[in-house]
């Protein structure tokens, strides 16, 4: 299925580039996330959270196509995100999820609580894009 929306670019971090589809705000990693320091991913996370507290973006997406690795402080992270999209009623969807992070998500229990998609339209679709 393909997205009707068009795509906004709202900047990138260091970490994530950020996109905005209709009322959902679409995160993409830049780099390879098993090489980043806890420091880096707070810093990151509290910027995302702080751009979600004054968006109008509801729902959130993280397409996982540059992502094959998800440590402990991203996992958190993702957790943390996850948390305050859920308090403004919104849902949260991955794409493009790796065996290795499919892994990660299926032995940490998360795989029952965040829908993985294929592809980034299925998720776009699944949160109502």
């Amino acid at each position: 299925m393909q997205t009707t929306s068009t795509p906004s670019q709202i900047g990138e971090g260091h970490i994530f580039s950020r996109e905005s589809l209709g009322n959902t705000l679409v995160l993409n990693p830049l780099i390879h996330l098993g090489s980043l320091h806890e420091p880096e991913i707070v810093h990151e996370t509290d910027e995302l959270l702080e751009l979600i507290n004054r968006s109008p973006s509801s729902n959130l997406v993280i397409d996982l196509a540059r992502g094959d690795y998800l440590g402990t402080a991203m996992l958190g992270a993702v957790v943390k995100l996850w948390k305050r999209i859920s308090q403004r009623g919104g849902r949260m969807a991955l794409c493009n999820v790796s065996e290795n992070v499919a892994q990660v998500l299926r032995i940490t229990k998360l795989h029952a609580v965040w829908p993985i998609y294929g592809t980034r339209d299925e998720a776009l679709a699944a949160v109502g894009v």
